[in-house]
């Protein structure tokens, strides 16, 4: 999946605004700048639309992570490279949301895509394990919509603070 798309996706699942959006990529000390992404988050189709990259929706993953979770324990190197994969977004989407293994079940049922626990375990190995299911865009996509239908009820992830 595009990372702007799955950016948008995630937005709306979780029903986040720009400000939200900002504060995350503050969290991890990425300089986003409101017009970029008001600019990634258009229609592919509309005027000024920008493509995001995977390192904006990799370090938006991290930011959420931190938002929900606090700071790492044991950050990776600074200069440790790691390709983000839809398995890896399913990770850290995971991750940050403390969905434990009944909780994606339910996310998958709802996205109209039932998974097995053994394929849920699949689905989050390693690449080398021999039993690693490579996640594709349908799936992905699927998760999502389910996480739109499951996080409905959840309160926002930042409150609005008021001065």
């Amino acid at each position: 999946m595009k990372p702007g798309q799955a950016l948008h996706k995630i937005r709306q699942a979780l029903r986040l605004d720009d400000d939200t959006l900002l504060r995350i990529y503050e969290l991890e000390s990425y300089p986003m700048e409101e017009k970029r992404l008001k600019a990634i988050l258009k229609k592919p189709s509309a005027k000024g639309h920008e493509n995001a990259d995977y390192e904006e929706l990799g370090v938006f993953l991290d930011g959420l992570i931190r938002l929900r979770r606090g700071a790492p324990k044991n950050p990776p190197a600074e200069d440790a490279e790691i390709e983000l994969d839809n398995n890896l977004i399913l990770k850290k989407l995971r991750i940050a949301l403390e969905l434990k293994e009944m909780d994606l079940e339910a996310v998958f049922e709802l996205g109209e895509r039932p998974m097995s626990r053994s394929k849920l375990r699949d689905l989050f190995r390693s690449p080398d394990h021999p039993k690693y299911l490579p996640c594709p865009d349908a799936v992905l996509n699927d998760f999502l919509l389910g996480l739109e239908e499951f996080w409905a009820d959840m309160p926002p992830l930042l409150e609005k603070q008021t001065y």
